[in-house]
């Protein structure tokens, strides 16, 4: 009995997340898919991860192809409701996250998409590698993720690093886009 009720809650979570995103772009043939994590058609205050703040979470996979070679970028998507000007920005190549997860790894991801300095709150993408990482490196990272839990986001912005610690029953909830992602991938 006691192997069924995690099997079963496991399952739940899996299909708890939905996908937000999943297109290809005829021209160039680049294929995004991208979750959500929120069951209404808007984003609401219980949706949040994190213990202290508004924090919202999403993962996704680009895959693309150059010269023959497949090319594919693992992500995680954050927007953050933070109230604070004193954060600065969240800048492309500077800006950072660090995933402190349960079996006490850290794991560095770099912020890949647009500077966003707005003072109320952050809509940020990032890789699932440090700067100057590799695709075999985000590929390992996304592998983990799916095995192992997150515990706490430190996001580092021009300013300011926030920690914002992972409520425990949002954390198999994470764990569970990386499944979704994967499944819905290989449709």
């Amino acid at each position: 009995m006691k192997y069924i009720i995690p099997a079963l809650l496991m399952a739940f979570c899996a299909n708890a997340q939905s996908i937000a995103e999943d297109t290809t772009d005829n021209d160039t043939g680049t294929r995004t898919v991208i979750t959500k994590n929120f069951a209404a058609k808007e984003i609401g205050p219980d949706d949040t991860i994190a213990r202290d703040g508004l924090v919202f979470f999403s993962a996704g996979i680009q895959q693309t192809k150059k010269a023959n070679t497949t090319v594919e970028i693992y992500f995680v998507e954050l927007n953050i409701v933070h109230s604070d000007s004193r954060l600065g920005c969240l800048t492309q190549g500077v800006s950072k996250i660090i995933l402190e997860l349960e079996d006490g790894s850290k794991m560095e991801c770099t912020q890949i998409s647009d500077t966003d300095c707005d003072p109320l709150g952050f809509k940020s993408a990032f890789a699932l590698m440090p700067k100057g990482g590799t695709s075999l490196q985000m590929k390992q990272n996304f592998e983990k993720l799916k095995n192992v839990q997150i515990r706490k986001i430190d996001v580092i912005t021009t300013e300011r690093e926030v920690i914002y610690a992972v409520k425990s029953k949002s954390r198999q909830f994470i764990q569970g886009h990386f499944a979704l992602l994967e499944k819905t991938f290989a449709k």
